[in-house]
């Protein structure tokens, strides 16, 4: 019995533990479907950042399933569409500005009476594959067509203690009060209530205070994804839907 009492609390923390990585790695594996879905919206809608974002958040939808009915899922969309506007950054890798500045030309469209600045997309397979002497982005047109995207995604762990544990030591929190971290901290609140952190990320942070009162803290996930450009990139479509800025 003494033995058992000394080592349960550690045996439940491994327990805990283990879930909370296991709930991570589903997390990142949703994550990657959900990054080519944003990646394939965005090859067939101009490259829209809007549009990504739309996609993106199809794909984290099963993270916030909670209900196996229609009205969960739609719950689970709505939750996912807002985490994604505002706990995810999308970065567009390629095409670069270079290269839109190289190959994008304007081209006007009558049905819709409007002007676009676009990269050409149609008969790529007959365009000049060399690579141009002035292009600064040293690729061909047919490059330029490739869509790759980058998206930081804020995944909140909620599994009691491990998701606390967890995130102190990846953003490497600082100095903490007298009772550690389970009671009272962050040490100096009215210096920094986010727990000096060394490794600190300006979206995926949270006040130590809300957290705990909360009991969800944040992580950061990462992914890519590469696909062909379906549709012409304009380059208005990519600024059309602002990524976070954190606090």
């Amino acid at each position: 019995m003494a033995e058992f009492i000394v080592i349960a609390p550690l045996l439940l923390f491994v327990c805990f533990g283990t879930l909370q990585f296991v709930l991570l790695y589903q997390a990142k594996s949703t994550l990657d479907v959900a990054v080519l879905e944003a990646a394939r919206e965005g090859a067939v809608n101009h490259g829209s950042m809007q549009a990504m974002r739309s996609g993106l958040a199809r794909g984290l939808a099963p993270i916030y399933a909670r209900e196996a009915t229609a009205a969960g899922a739609a719950a689970a969309l709505t939750k996912a569409q807002a985490d994604a506007n505002s706990l995810s950054i999308i970065t567009v890798l390629n095409p670069t500005s270079a290269a839109v500045r190289d190959y994008a030309r304007p081209r006007y469209y009558p049905e819709e009476a409007a002007t676009y600045t676009e990269i050409p997309n149609d008969s790529l397979m007959y365009r000049d594959s060399s690579i141009a002497a002035s292009a600064s982005s040293r690729m061909n047109i047919q490059d330029a067509n490739i869509l790759k995207i980058h998206v930081h995604y804020c995944y909140n762990m909620y599994v009691p203690l491990a998701n606390k544990v967890i995130y102190y030591a990846a953003n490497i929190i600082g100095p903490i009060g007298t009772g550690g971290i389970l009671t009272r901290e962050p040490a100096r609140p009215d210096l920094d209530p986010y727990g000096f952190p060394q490794n600190g990320d300006a979206l995926c942070k949270i006040k130590l205070a809300d957290g705990i009162k909360t009991g969800h803290w944040p992580i950061s996930l990462d992914s890519e994804a590469i696909v062909r450009m379906q549709s012409p990139l304009r380059e208005s479509a990519l600024n059309d839907s602002p990524n976070p800025t954190g606090d």
